[in-house]
């Protein structure tokens, strides 16, 4: 996997301190204090003076979920540790933390990918992934075992499989956010509405939907020239009422787009073919 500047960051920390820790620990061997405050416009901020290597990470003392909470310490830590973030404005929003969006400003996703990696190093999250089949069951395991929330933990897993999967977020019936693992070979349309026939639909409808991945067609969520006719793909969805959100998970079990005789001596470039390679590289 390729490796962002936030996580490179996190990745030194934690090999200079000898092996992942608790965030409540790293935050205190970096002579940060995690205090909880009654608040409202903010989940997490980092207060530090000026020209000293300490400070304080405020955190909003009604956030309900523990993975939640240590995702926003990882975060603010990160605030701290990242060069270029020194003075800015850290105060930061619900919508600042864990928002996987294009449009997330750049030191907020930066220290989004350093705790990402704080909370689940590849050697943490690697046997756990390699364990089973993708399912969102796979990814809430990843999510509790490292205390980390539910969306990183998502993000994470579509970092670190070798499926063909994706992430797509969805709020208030239009996609918010996706993540695509490097295998997964196509676009997820952002700022559209989630479409009838897929169990993210059913979600927001408080229909029911299954508990494990099923079929839905592939063309629900996919646009390409190439998709086979009956193109189908695996779909498992998830309501989470506090975000007024669907998590949904995708994932290409079988090949579903037609053969490109046209661009197939292109496509079979041994420049482009690694061993980690599950397919040839196909032109969508």
């Amino acid at each position: 996997m390729i490796y962002s500047r936030g996580s490179v960051f996190a990745k030194t920390l934690i090999d200079e301190l000898g092996g992942p820790r608790e965030v409540t620990s790293i935050a205190s061997e970096l002579q940060l204090e995690v205090r909880e405050v009654s608040a409202s416009g903010f989940d997490g901020a980092l207060v530090r003076p000026k020209n000293l290597p300490i400070g304080t990470i405020l955190l909003r003392d009604s956030i309900r979920e523990s993975g939640r909470k240590a995702f926003t310490i990882a975060h603010e830590i990160g605030h701290f540790v990242l060069p270029g973030h020194e003075h800015a404005e850290l105060v930061c929003k619900a919508e600042d933390i864990g928002n996987w969006s294009d449009e997330t400003r750049t030191l907020e996703r930066e220290a989004d990918e350093f705790a990402a990696e704080l909370l689940m190093p590849l050697t943490v999250v690697q046997p756990i992934v390699s364990a089973a089949g993708p399912s969102l069951t796979l990814i809430e395991n990843i999510a509790t075992f490292t205390k980390s929330s539910l969306s990183a933990a998502a993000w994470r897993y579509c970092d670190v499989t070798s499926e063909r999967c994706a992430i797509v977020w969805s709020t208030r019936g239009v996609v918010a956010w996706s993540k695509r693992s490097p295998e997964f070979g196509y676009w997820i349309s952002k700022g559209v509405q989630v479409n009838r026939g897929t169990f993210a639909f059913d979600c927001f409808a408080c229909e029911p939907v299954p508990d494990n991945p099923e079929t839905v067609e592939a063309a629900l969520w996919i646009e390409s020239s190439k998709l086979l006719p009956e193109a189908k793909l695996q779909e498992q969805s998830k309501f989470l009422r506090f975000y007024e959100s669907v998590i949904s998970l995708l994932w290409i079990d079988k090949p579903i787009e037609q053969p490109d005789e046209d661009s197939m001596l292109e496509d079979l470039d041994p420049s482009e073919f690694t061993i980690g390679r599950k397919r040839w590289p196909s032109r969508k």
